[in-house]
């Protein structure tokens, strides 16, 4: 009892956090909270740091199905599912996280505050081993699937293009959505009928990398030597930077967030507007994220910055690891329905398929992952589940279960990047087998 009364959720003691909870529970189940980004922001904050404080104080959970991060997720989508919320007010949030761009925020803060943190020549050897990794990844998950496909009779070809393709596409804008396209014209079938079983297969996809990343964070607990606790290459560690000496003041963390949208800005117009690639009518694009990555390291490779800038990157990726986590999993989960994971059980083989399409992407990426020398829990992590997941919001529940919110900028590669492969896999496949 007398713990209770000393804890604090954001600053506030418990008794006085419970009330601002009801509150907002009983604005947003009768529409009444604002419909706007402030309405948002404050049942995000206050409702989704309170679902994760829960989630990280649940014993087994805590240590074996991600802790706050997929509770506060899952608690958001049964709001979804059983209509505890009002409508304007659910609307409200998908819209933040959505158009607002809250999870684009969220992910470019980390990206900016990740690459900064990461020495020059480290940053050079973990992208020139990073790709082949992923490649290892899509094929250890693609191999494993099939075989798993062949033995329990739904046929290798059709537990590859049905099932591991779209686990390993990168999500659903950028992954399934076009899948779907590509899937139609090769088989002449209507597109939405397989987006709609894609996207139950990708949700179950990234549970089990959700859960498979909580499970890589025990891991290192149990086998320190496996882990580089959130540096992805080994002697990464035994590397000082400048940044880390730098005393930060508002003014650093204030031109840490300006540099990262600034940035974004710009990768976006490359993306949309420059990009050859983009342009080339390849039947894929690269994301905007990847070109943020790409910027970021350029400008970390250059030196141009002054250190007080990468010190004030990082310290704005802290404040967000901390305290902006569990807000942006509510607006993630709200927009998810609970139904959906039940599609996918109608045959226990369909998850095993799924289930092996996220084991082969970690043993893919250990083995050749350890041939660049990358820790494995950090290699799998980010090379095989990061790919095995549900996109930039699956990124961040992987990496929240993982508790290795720095590694976002590898992260971003794999989904990006590795979604892009992924669709010329797709297509090929499509068009080869189908």
């Amino acid at each position: 009892m007398h713990k209770l009364k000393e804890t604090k959720i954001l600053g506030f003691p418990l008794w006085m956090y419970l009330i601002f909870s009801i509150l907002m529970m009983v604005m947003a189940a009768n529409d009444w909270m604002l419909t706007n980004m402030v309405g948002a922001l404050a049942f995000a904050m206050i409702i989704g740091t309170l679902l994760g404080w829960v989630g990280d104080h649940i014993p087994v959970w805590k240590t074996w199905f991600g802790g706050g991060m997929l509770f506060s997720c899952l608690v958001a989508g049964a709001m979804n599912t059983f209509h505890l919320i009002g409508e304007g007010s659910m609307e409200a949030l998908n819209t933040f996280n959505g158009s607002t761009g809250f999870l684009d925020l969220y992910i470019l803060v980390l990206i900016t505050g990740s690459v900064l943190s990461v020495d020059r020549k480290m940053l050079i050897k973990s992208f020139a081993g990073f790709v082949p990794t992923i490649l290892a990844g899509i094929a250890g998950a693609l191999g494993l699937a099939g075989l798993v496909g062949a033995i329990t009779g739904v046929g290798a070809i059709e537990a590859i293009a049905t099932y591991a393709i779209p686990v390993m596409g990168g999500g659903n804008g950028a992954g399934i959505t076009p899948m779907s396209k590509m899937w139609a014209a090769a088989t002449g079938g209507d597109a939405s009928s397989w987006y709609a079983s894609a996207f139950a297969i990708i949700s179950i996809g990234n549970l089990c990398a959700v859960f498979m990343s909580a499970l890589l964070n025990k891991l290192g607990q149990i086998k320190p030597s496996m882990t580089g606790n959130g540096r992805l290459m080994v002697g990464e560690e035994n590397v000082s930077t400048k940044s880390s000496d730098v005393k930060l003041t508002a003014a650093d963390y204030a031109t840490g967030l300006a540099l990262g949208v600034v940035c974004f800005n710009v990768a976006n117009l490359y993306a949309k507007h420059i990009s050859i690639i983009n342009h080339a009518n390849l039947g894929f694009s690269i994301h905007t994220f990847a070109f943020m990555v790409i910027l970021m390291a350029i400008l970390n490779m250059t030196n141009i910055l002054p250190e007080n800038v990468k010190a004030g990157a990082r310290g704005m990726q802290q404040f967000f690891v901390k305290y902006m986590s569990f807000p942006l999993m509510i607006t993630v989960g709200i927009g998810t329905n609970l139904t959906d994971y039940a599609k996918v059980f109608t045959n226990p083989a369909y998850i095993v398929i799924i289930m092996a399409t996220v084991i082969g992407a970690m043993i893919g990426t250990f083995i050749v992952g350890k041939l660049f020398h990358f820790y494995p829990v950090e290699g799998m992590l980010t090379a095989g589940l990061c790919m095995a997941n549900g996109g930039g919001a699956g990124d961040v529940q992987c990496l929240g279960a993982a508790h290795r919110m720095e590694l976002m900028s590898y992260a971003q590669i794999s989904s990006r990047i590795g979604g892009a492969i992924m669709l010329v896999i797709a297509s090929f496949i499509f068009g080869k087998f189908l």
